[in-house]
């Protein structure tokens, strides 16, 4: 896998009030990540090179502001950072680090993966990074990969923005558990993050470690976890990656329910995961075509609702990260993304979605009122669903950004399809 604004909602307007006293070289006030409340942060993008963000200097250009960027084939890889020996070009990092300043409060992910070509183990047979351990890697690590994380964690930008204030998630290597991203050992890429977290952890206040994000192999993440747990522990939070390819949101939790066991099973029940990289396909990041318009843009909103709302909220994701976020453009899909955020931003998931059939229902609790809600949809296509007479209104995406509100009778049919609603007490 690769990798793997009108008015805003209360919670987003509250942090950028917040980010409007912030000087450009203060410690970063972001939000950690979490998942009861859903907050900003809980959502994320990426922006690859060669697209209209990031590494050109500009800010991501939707009504959309997920609250978090991950730098994973963003031009930060540390190859790029490190093409030489102890030669550092700084250049990319530094204009993410002043968009990010100026974008306050905005979370990042630093993602660590491919190794340069004058220290790979392996030749990079023409290719621009290489996918094996360093070559002076030992059991007590790389010299060189401990050397470049020692600078990389102390730089700041020629406008006095440091990594230490403003990259607080710390990934371990990309995808390790696929030959494209790393051909070693796991015991390999254990030895060489053994001697650099201690190393994150002295100079970036707050750091929080996510394990090599997986893709989608409860295997492999099961035996990394075992790795830990016997070599010492690393991570704070355990990643992974699973795109939708052409399947569901419905059917895909099923991958999601295995990635999680192999936390749960192996003594992580109360470590917090997150989703670090999806989209529809890996390769398009496209809806697969197959699907009506309506279902592509109910799956994008359903698969995150899923996500987030998993184990009755409090085990579900801390974090859903949207890889190439200008597919969201492409797709059309930016009034929904925005819409959704403003439905949750602030809200707590109260239990598990629950089926009945197609009929998918998903309660919390609103942001500000604390008003209980449901969400509903039939991934069947449109259908006839009674809500509880307590529900006197449901907000519908209607296309605008923030959606449309409509009054209903206590108990009164409504017609609901793939495209989620949500039934307000308030």
């Amino acid at each position: 896998m690769k990798g793997f604004p009108p008015p805003i909602s209360l919670g987003l307007a509250l942090l950028c009030a917040m980010a409007a006293s912030l000087p450009l070289q203060a410690q970063s006030t972001a939000k950690p990540i979490s998942n009861n409340p859903l907050v900003p942060t809980s959502w994320s993008f990426q922006c690859p090179p060669g697209t209209t963000c990031g590494t050109t200097g500009n800010w991501i250009p939707t009504i959309s502001q997920p609250g978090t960027t991950r730098l994973w084939n963003a031009g930060t890889d540390w190859y790029i950072l490190e093409p030489g020996s102890g030669t550092y070009n700084w250049t990319n990092l530094d204009t993410w680090l002043d968009l990010i300043a100026t974008h306050q409060p905005t979370g990042a992910i630093y993602t660590f993966g491919h190794t340069p070509c004058y220290i790979a183990s392996v030749s990079c047979a023409g290719n621009p990074s290489s996918a094996s351990p360093p070559s002076d890697l030992t059991a007590k690590g790389s010299r060189t990969f401990t050397n470049f994380v020692t600078a990389l964690v102390k730089h700041c930008s020629p406008a006095g923005n440091c990594v230490a204030n403003f990259i607080k998630y710390w990934e371990m290597w990309n995808e390790a558990n696929h030959p494209l991203y790393w051909t070693g050992t796991a015991t390999q890429l254990y030895q060489m993050f053994k001697p650099v977290i201690p190393i994150i952890r002295a100079n970036v206040p707050g750091a929080k470690v996510l394990t090599p994000p997986f893709a989608g192999e409860a295997q492999w993440a099961a035996s990394w976890i075992q790795l830990e747990n016997t070599n010492g522990r690393l991570s704070d939070i355990y990643s992974f990656h699973q795109y939708l390819w052409d399947q569901e949101p419905e059917q895909r939790m099923s991958i999601i329910a295995q990635m999680i066991t192999a936390k749960n099973n192996n003594g992580w029940t109360n470590v917090p995961w997150l989703l670090s990289e999806t989209n529809y396909d890996v390769n398009t990041y496209a809806c697969a075509p197959q699907y009506t318009v309506d279902d592509c843009e109910g799956q994008l909103v359903r698969w995150h609702i899923l996500l987030y709302a998993y184990q009755g909220g409090v085990g579900g994701a801390e974090m859903v990260g949207w890889y190439n976020w200008p597919s969201i453009v492409n797709g059309g899909y930016d009034t929904f993304y925005y819409t959704m955020m403003q439905w949750l931003a602030g809200s707590t998931f109260t239990a598990s979605c629950s089926n009945s059939g197609t009929i998918y229902t998903c309660p919390l609790t609103e942001s500000g009122n604390g008003a209980s809600a449901l969400i509903v949809w039939n991934t069947a296509g449109n259908s006839s669903y009674t809500p509880a007479t307590k529900y006197v209104n449901y907000r519908e995406f209607n296309g605008s950004y923030g959606g449309q509100t409509v009054s209903i009778s206590p108990g009164e049919a409504t017609t609901i399809g793939v495209i989620p609603v949500m039934f307000q007490t308030k």
